[in-house]
């Protein structure tokens, strides 16, 4: 088992890759266990700083100003624009409403709409004016049907109190949510195909090493069992690296993960990631023939399918011709076949068939690509 233990020795010096893209995915999946650890079943509202200028003084602007103090924080300005605008651009202020002379007349009876200004590029503001308008439209049929003014804008704040129950429809089975898990799965193409490409394509560069080669030529262990070795030395390698991200999982999410009945599911989708990384790994190593240029080929696989299949971006996110573009990339049916398990918590037929057509895809990708390799590698041994 020379050449085995030669595998396993170059490997070694290549561990801290290993190691390195091992934290970052750690990092990652703790930051999108962060970045969606809040209980998305709840919802929030949003609360700004505002302005309220009242030049009318009535009943209905006092009660307009009332209404949107139980959402935001009322900030006292003067009525002078250029205290305004220094406001607003250091953010102390986000939204003014000008409340104007003959309000009543003017934007509940007639035709006008309350002037306000926001700042430049926030979204934020469009929730002021849906408030602005709901306020205007319930007072405004309070005061048709009969009420007096003072009595709709009481009647109209004084519900506007009540908090609504809202419950989300479970249609996945998961509470209406993605377990945390899929998201650490979502990522997984990245880190498999880096760290299997660095260190797959070093042990090959070093084995393709004029005096290694004549070594191992003039030894007397026969060809076949040289590749055997290789073989295994690989398949070692790739299986190690798999159990190292899918105990990742198992660490963080315990209980939760393995009380998933999709857990078979991501565990044989990261396998299919897995064999198509290595003959990636293999296809590499048989182009590149320096160790300077691993580095910037192994960054544009690995960032460019990433990017382009849905590991960084959602699918959803994506235009129509990225995915068309990317149903040519392996990575892609990985992630059509996690968004099937992290959306569902029980496949029907139809979605099982889909998940068997994107596990079978995988197989045919890392097939293609190691016969090309092979030819590639034919053809330099002839050459």
């Amino acid at each position: 088992m020379t050449v085995f233990r030669g595998f396993l020795i170059i490997t070694k010096r290549n561990i801290h890759i290993i190691w390195l893209y091992l934290l970052l995915f750690l990092g990652i999946a703790i930051m999108v266990q962060k970045a969606a650890g809040g209980n998305t079943s709840e919802f929030e509202q949003v609360s700004l700083n505002i302005a309220v200028i009242d030049r009318d003084g009535g009943k209905l602007a006092k009660g307009l100003a009332d209404y949107l103090s139980q959402y935001h924080t009322l900030v006292e300005l003067p009525d002078e624009p250029s205290i305004i605008q220094d406001r607003m651009f250091y953010r102390e202020v986000y939204y003014v409403a000008a409340i104007p002379e003959d309000f009543e007349e003017r934007c509940l009876y007639g035709d006008e709409t309350l002037p306000v200004t926001k700042v430049p590029g926030s979204n934020s503001g469009f929730y002021v004016d849906q408030q602005i308008r709901i306020f205007m439209n319930e007072v405004r049929i309070m005061v048709s049907s009969g009420f007096s003014l003072s009595e709709a804008v009481e009647e109209v704040i004084e519900h506007s109190a009540d908090e609504a129950e809202v419950t989300l429809i479970d249609k996945n089975g998961f509470g209406g949510k993605q377990p945390m898990h899929a998201f650490m799965y979502q990522y997984m193409p990245y880190i498999l195909i880096s760290i299997l490409c660095y260190s797959m394509s070093y042990i090959m560069i070093a084995f393709r090493n004029e005096d290694v080669k004549r070594r191992m030529m003039c030894s007397a262990i026969p060809a076949r069992s040289q590749n055997l070795q290789l073989a295994l030395g690989v398949a070692v390698v790739g299986i190690a690296v798999y159990g190292l991200c899918t105990l990742m999982p198992f660490l963080m999410y315990g209980k939760t993960f393995m009380k998933d009945p999709n857990m078979p599911y991501y565990l044989v989708n990261s396998f299919m990631m897995t064999l198509v990384s290595l003959s990636l790994s293999f296809l590499i190593g048989t182009l590149v023939r320096r160790e300077e240029i691993i580095s910037a080929i192994v960054n544009v696989v690995s960032l460019g399918m990433s990017f382009l299949c849905g590991v960084f971006v959602e699918l959803e996110v994506l235009g129509k011709g990225v995915r068309t573009f990317a149903q040519f990339l392996p990575a892609y049916w990985y992630e059509v076949a996690n968004g099937l398990l992290s959306n569902n918590s029980s496949l029907s037929p139809a979605q099982q068939t889909s998940l068997y057509t994107c596990y079978g895809l995988q197989i045919l990708f890392a097939a293609a690509i190691l016969g090309v390799a092979m030819v590639i590698s034919r053809i330099r041994q002839t050459a």
